[in-house]
């Protein structure tokens, strides 16, 4: 594709198309490079001009609240050619944004075993989220509370799979609404699949001693409930089981999660997963061989490696990845852009909430 002005509309541009034909046809003008961009999401702290302009970023976070004009003006176009859907711990209300609601963590929301309430808790944060530019969550925490020197209890809904299962659904079904064509509606995000709490002496991201038989009675029954209620995205863990990342568990994610349970959403990677299969589990020699694994294990968007960029394009020059090895990952990246209506109108926030962050604010 060039960036030249069209005179005349694109198949893609036509939203009277099916989604499944518009996205044939952009996956089809794409370039390689434009391909691998669509899988990364980077840090709308860092250079953003780079992120955008050079590796085609499909996807912004940390971008509440004054990233936002910068993020707009690094795409330069109103609807840009390839618009980046833009996420946001938004885990418990718009925590990021000065001036939203905010609400009691998972723990406290579990104590009430009340899922419509939850629900409604998802619906309010996500009118707020969307009117701010957001469009995607990274929530509900589907981890389990086994183990109390983990750090991370107070996120999760406790220790029962049932609860947690019946919550973190209400929830999915909050924050997607009817549907993504409502503009309140924002992607909900299962996380973190799966295991990722019963980790070594309650030692975040390490290794998890933790049989199938375990998985199966605990950790995965909360995540094939969010995944039959329609959860769009999947963040997987950082952790490894026997010496396997969750980022390439062949088991986990082709066999049970889009095998056993047909699911067909999108996954993606937490905080630079696929580096960290390099410098921490040191289980591949570079960011090539971990960028060509991750591909051929099914995720879909990188979380913060911007280094997968280049990564992915060496593993195609040394023959380890196909051109097309980034197709089916791209069209389920572009499948929800569409349907979030971006191509239409990029989300940009709406104008009364420009108040939040255009002054500067002082702690009273």
């Amino acid at each position: 594709m060039t960036s030249q002005t069209l005179t005349t509309q694109l198949p893609y541009q036509d939203p009277a198309l099916s989604i499944p034909e518009r996205v044939a046809d952009l996956l089809g003008r794409m370039t390689l490079e434009e391909k691998v961009g669509q899988m990364l999401q980077l840090d709308a702290r860092d250079d953003l001009d780079d992120h955008i302009a050079r590796r085609h970023a499909g996807s912004i976070l940390h971008t509440s609240p004054r990233a936002h004009p910068a993020c707009e003006r690094a795409h330069g176009a109103d609807p840009p050619p390839h618009p980046a859907a833009r996420g946001e711990d938004c885990i418990h209300g718009h925590s990021f944004w000065p001036g939203a609601t905010i609400y009691p963590t998972q723990l406290g929301m579990a104590a009430s075993w009340d899922a419509g309430l939850v629900e409604r808790v998802a619906r309010a944060t996500a009118e707020e989220v969307a009117v701010t530019g957001i469009h995607w969550t990274f929530s509900p925490v589907l981890c389990i509370a086994r183990d109390l020197r983990w750090g991370r209890i107070d996120e999760t809904f406790g220790e029962d799979p049932f609860l947690i299962g019946e919550l973190a659904s209400a929830m999915v079904r909050g924050y997607q609404g009817d549907g993504l064509d409502d503009p309140t509606a924002i992607l909900a995000t299962a996380k973190h699949f799966a295991g990722y709490s019963e980790t070594q002496g309650g030692r975040d991201a390490s290794e998890a001693d933790i049989s199938r038989r375990k998985l199966r009675s605990w950790f995965l029954p909360p995540f094939e409930r969010v995944a039959r209620e329609g959860c769009r995205t999947f963040m997987l863990g950082y952790q490894t089981t026997d010496g396997v990342p969750i980022t390439t568990n062949d088991w986990l994610l082709s066999d049970v999660l889009r095998g056993e349970w047909g699911y067909t959403g999108t996954l993606i990677t937490d905080w630079d997963n696929v580096g960290r299969m390099v410098w921490e589990q040191r289980i591949q020699p570079d960011i090539a061989h971990a960028a060509a694994a991750a591909v051929r294990a099914g995720n879909d968007m990188i979380m913060t490696t911007p280094s997968f960029f280049e990564g992915a394009l060496d593993a195609v020059a040394a023959g380890m990845l196909d051109e097309d090895a980034f197709d089916a990952a791209a069209a389920r990246i572009l499948t929800l852009k569409f349907e979030l209506g971006l191509f239409e109108s990029p989300g940009c926030p709406a104008p009364s909430s420009t108040r939040w962050w255009a002054a500067p604010r002082t702690r009273s």
